[in-house]
């Protein structure tokens, strides 16, 4: 993928690498939604996040990928750029760390978070089985702790 100019710079693939490694996140959210078939949505998200004062960065993101959005975070101070289209995600975001890969211990989550993103491109979070597996995916990510997505599903 050829990174776009972005304010007549060129974002360096290895710098959007660098600066995901350091301050972006691959997550998985799973909320409750009882209309839906399964009862459940599963929202896969790339964000990167930065102090008000270095947001022009978030925006060269954005050109860079071509896809998702930024927005300010009014309860952290920060502003974050956030692609969650499974489309984007699948053609913009994943090709990306896959030709320029990250190099801390996020490349676990960004290899779950790629199994989660196949598995949604197939249909399995629309069905109980799949859904649990990406549960169980989910829940060992971004290490906190606070995530016990397993006892939801009983």
């Amino acid at each position: 993928m050829e990174p776009i100019n972005a304010n007549h710079q060129i974002l360096n693939p290895n710098y959007v690498t660098g600066l995901a490694d350091g301050e972006g996140s691959f997550s998985i959210s799973l909320s409750p939604r009882p209309k839906m078939l399964v009862k459940w949505e599963v929202r896969p998200s790339f964000s990167l996040a930065q102090n008000k004062r270095s947001r022009g960065t978030l925006f060269k993101l954005k050109e860079f990928f071509g896809c998702g959005w930024v927005r300010e975070s009014k309860g952290d101070n920060t502003w974050k750029y956030e692609v969650r289209s499974l489309e984007d995600l699948s053609k913009f975001i994943i090709p990306h760390f896959l030709s320029y890969p990250l190099k801390t211990a996020k490349i676990s989550d960004f290899e779950k978070f790629m199994a989660v993103i196949e598995k949604m491109k197939n249909g399995q979070h629309l069905d109980p089985a799949g859904l649990k597996e990406i549960f169980s995916i989910a829940e060992t990510m971004n290490p906190s702790g606070k995530r016990k997505y397993q006892d939801l599903m009983k």
